[in-house]
């Protein structure tokens, strides 16, 4: 008997792939300019119509930061909230430039895969 509906497992793998590219994501906007974690939030809720909306990024920003990927590039205050820039580091674009490759490399397999699994389905097809 399965544990929990389908509907879980969706949400739950739907949740690994978001933690899984956050870095990614986050430090691909860092790479192109200094950005307080609201603006990233913004645009990526904007730029993919809530399908990548982060719900708690702060723990992604303080294990960026203790890893050295990310350093604060200033702090201003304004209408009584004070907004945090963060900035890559040198070493946060080496990483990016690692995990960049590896996502590349995975979807580049995932299409090569599911290729096959088409070119399968269209063979079986064909016999009957």
């Amino acid at each position: 008997m399965p544990r929990g509906s389908n509907k879980d497992y969706s949400a739950k793998m739907s949740e690994n792939l978001k933690k899984a590219l956050t870095e990614m994501l986050i430090l691909s906007f860092l790479s192109k300019k200094d950005m307080t974690i609201y603006e990233i939030l913004n645009i990526l809720d904007k730029q993919s119509n809530g399908i990548c909306r982060i719900q708690y990024p702060y723990g992604v920003i303080y294990r960026m930061s203790d890893r050295g990927y990310i350093e604060i590039a200033g702090k201003a205050v304004s209408d009584d909230r004070r907004r945090i820039h963060y900035r890559i580091t040198d070493l946060g674009r080496e990483y990016l430039e690692r995990i960049n490759g590896e996502y590349q490399s995975f979807k580049t397999g995932m299409s090569m895969i599911l290729q096959y699994v088409d070119k399968i389905g269209e063979e079986s097809e064909n016999r009957n």
